[in-house]
């Protein structure tokens, strides 16, 4: 083996080129392009069936080795002269391109990536891969096959500074929002607001609930000639429910007439809305009630 060539390549690939050479019993045939430009139209072309023929070699390979015996692929690729080095790199190249989204796997394709190049790349590993957009893979397709993981773990440390970046500003912004977000609402305290548009709301989402819950009790306690068992298991879910529900708005309520006494006793008491703080609150209303039919249903 050439040690020159050992040095430029490595030892591996250098026995792998040695392995080809030595196959190939033909002449090379090679029509030289007059110009420059001509040159490089062709080496693009040739860089690109390069691409396209390791990968098609691969996804082929895999077939056969789908269909054979452990262990006989090796064989049968011995057997043609073929050095597994050559195959083992396009069933990678194969796999990478199985495992890829569809357009990161088209882009591939379309770059003037040498084999070198794609073998390296096949030795990062595909969550990583994922990760990389458009213009990083072209970044890579003007980098050395050697540069290739090095290039890439750059590229994956650019981007989480930038989404730290990203995330510090949208930090700052909602600090800021957080600062200038309105005190008061209708002539009021939002807090006072809240609870006013919360109460109402909440009630009209309770009732719609009781409502429902009431029908199903009935039928439960007239329907006496179901399996007696299941009634009692589902009688017990219910009453849990609700008497957890009731001593919550029990202490609530005691809370209030503690606080406030007489001013709460009545509904007459209760405090005038204008016109745009019903629309609030019946908006919010309708939109909780939706939400919560929704998800009645989906279960």
């Amino acid at each position: 083996m050439s040690k020159e060539l050992a040095a430029m390549v490595g030892d591996e690939s250098a026995e792998e080129i040695m392995h080809q050479v030595s196959k190939h019993t033909s002449a090379l045939n090679i029509v030289m392009p007059e110009t420059v430009e001509d040159c490089m139209a062709r080496i693009t072309f040739l860089a690109n069936r390069q691409f396209t023929d390791a990968a098609e070699m691969g996804f082929i390979l895999l077939n056969v080795k789908a269909q054979v015996p452990h262990g006989k692929l090796k064989d049968l690729i011995a057997d043609r002269g073929i050095h597994y080095r050559s195959a083992a790199r396009a069933m990678a190249v194969a796999k990478m391109l199985i495992m890829l989204p569809k357009s990161k796997s088209d882009k591939l394709s379309l770059l003037n990536m040498s084999q070198h190049q794609l073998s390296e790349l096949t030795k990062v590993p595909i969550e990583t891969l994922k990760e990389l957009d458009d213009e990083d893979y072209e970044v890579l397709a003007e980098t050395s096959g050697s540069a290739i993981k090095k290039q890439v773990a750059e590229l994956i440390d650019k981007k989480s500074e930038l989404e730290d970046t990203l995330a510090h500003t949208i930090n700052e912004l909602e600090h800021e929002r957080l600062r200038k977000v309105p005190t008061t609402r209708f002539d009021m305290p939002v807090f006072v607001s809240e609870i006013r548009k919360d109460a109402i709301c909440t009630t009209e989402l309770l009732n719609d609930a009781l409502q429902q819950a009431q029908a199903g009790v009935t039928q439960l306690v007239e329907f006496r000639s179901l399996d007696l068992p299941a009634r009692i298991a589902a009688a017990q879910v219910v009453h849990h429910a609700y008497a957890s529900i009731y001593t919550q708005i029990g202490t609530m309520l005691s809370q209030l007439h503690m606080e406030f006494g007489e001013y709460v006793q009545g509904i007459e008491n209760l405090p005038k809305f204008d016109d745009a703080e019903w629309q609030y609150v019946d908006t919010e209303r309708e939109r909780l009630l939706e939400s919560f039919r929704l998800s009645k249903g989906d279960k």
